[in-house]
């Protein structure tokens, strides 16, 4: 039988620990003995102590781990260097980064432009005064969002007789309980009842609890330019024109001009754009009355402008005048900084109300919603949930009337006040829209 070969007999890994931590200790009291018996200064630094302690505990370690025979095996299952835990002494310790601030963000709705004539306004009158609440009342908390635009293409003067181009300061509140909260002057009439007429006209908006833009009174409006706080974000309103009536201009002169609307060049939107950022805006809304009435599509001068204004630093571009609704676009801005910045652009927002019913095309529009997110890190903005939602301009008979009102058009429920006839254009426009939107990234709203 083979003999039984003897156990080697050592010392184990744990004797050899107890060991060594044993004659750090000893050590490390012989060196304070002398100084507590009175040889040298009692006054013991602590700092010293503990520093010499760590030393012999990390030779300790160190003697441990080379001599152990499991040391290769244990290095080979640690983390990755960058999964690591590094400590830093707090000499060389880089003081805390500060915390990032959040993002902020503020619902935004934009429609297009109210138009009402003279014979829109008889309708919508009886014993009682005006059924404008009639008028956008299917419409009752649909534009409701921090921020909602629509285009108002009159003037409000209760000094002077409405007629196709004034309209009574009855229209407002209807407007503003829509959800409706800054309005856009930025139209060709704007000047019909002169500067006094467009300070008539702004002060009654106010009053209503509605932010006009796009048109100045005086110099001093010009030059501080229209900013307004949205859920804590600064935002600038901006509007750009070329076109005014001749009886705007009978009615102004040249100096009044000059500052009452801003001239759509790409130099001059610029200058304003910069100037509002300089002015603390975070977002910056551009409205454009520009195109041809009852164009289908953007012109390759439009073009051009939108990207132009899109690098000068706008976010939003809103287009009116054609009175017809336009694809509507994401531009990408390129301002020379490295980063992305996304613009919302809709080339034309077609009209929200219109007394027009010669084309189908003016009475189909829609409403354009968005999540406007703000990063205070990157001052970029983008755009979340971004959705539509078609709109129509009814005209029709109740009770052997004429009335009108704005619906929302889904092109399959009808109010019973739309009769057969108006069902088939209202298809017609949903169609219509549909093909429009097709040629964008902009889903419909569910």
């Amino acid at each position: 039988m083979a003999k039984r070969r003897r156990a080697r007999k050592g010392i184990s890994l744990g004797t050899v620990v107890m060991l060594m931590l044993t004659a750090a200790v000893l050590g490390g009291f012989g060196m304070l003995l002398p100084k507590l018996t009175g040889v040298t200064d009692v006054r013991t630094n602590a700092a010293e102590l503990a520093v010499a302690i760590d030393q012999s505990l990390s030779q300790l370690s160190q003697s441990v781990i080379t001599s152990s025979p499991h040391a290769a095996s244990s290095q080979s299952t640690a983390l990755p260097p960058d999964q690591l835990a590094t400590y830093v002494s707090a000499a060389t310790a880089a003081p805390f980064a500060a915390t990032e601030q959040p993002k902020q963000s503020f619902s935004f709705c934009a429609a297009g432009s109210i138009q009402i004539n003279a014979n829109v306004q008889k309708a919508m009158k009886d014993d009682t005064g005006y059924l404008f609440s009639t008028l956008f009342g299917d419409l009752s908390g649909d534009l409701n969002a921090d921020l909602s635009i629509a285009t108002l293409e009159n003037t409000v003067i209760s000094s002077e007789k409405t007629s196709d181009s004034n309209v009574p300061v009855d229209i407002l509140s209807p407007i503003r309980s829509t959800g409706v909260n800054a309005l856009c002057l930025g139209y060709s009439g704007v000047l019909n009842g002169g500067m006094s007429g467009l300070a008539e006209t702004k002060g009654a908006i106010l009053q209503a609890g509605i932010t006009p833009y796009g048109a100045y009174a005086s110099r001093q409006e010009r030059d501080a330019l229209t900013l307004i706080d949205v859920k804590g974000i600064r935002v600038a309103l901006l509007s750009y024109q070329n076109d005014l009536t001749s009886a705007g201009k009978k009615k102004t002169t040249d100096e009044e001009r000059a500052f009452a609307i801003a001239n759509q060049q790409l130099p001059v939107i610029s200058s304003e754009i910069a100037a509002a950022r300089g002015a603390g805006a975070q977002v910056v809304v551009v409205s454009l009355c520009w195109g041809k009435v009852g164009a289908t599509s953007p012109t390759d001068t439009q073009l051009e402008l939108a990207q132009g204004i899109a690098d000068a630093g706008a976010d939003i571009i809103l287009g009116t005048h054609t009175g017809t609704l336009l694809p509507v676009r994401v531009l990408t801005a390129n301002r020379g900084d490295g980063k992305y910045h996304p613009v919302l652009c809709a080339y034309s927002m077609g009209n929200l109300f219109t007394y027009d019913r010669e084309k189908r095309t003016t009475l189909a529009s829609i409403l354009l919603k968005a999540e406007v997110v703000y990063d205070p890190v990157s001052s970029c903005v983008a755009f979340d949930n971004l959705s539509y939602t078609p709109t129509y301009s009814w005209r029709g008979k109740e009770d052997g009337k004429t009335r009108y009102r704005v619906l929302i058009n889904d092109g399959i429920t009808y109010p019973d006040y739309v009769d057969k006839d108006q069902k088939n254009v209202m298809e017609r426009c949903y169609s219509l829209v549909e093909s429009v939107m097709a040629e964008t990234s902009v889903p419909l709203a569910q």
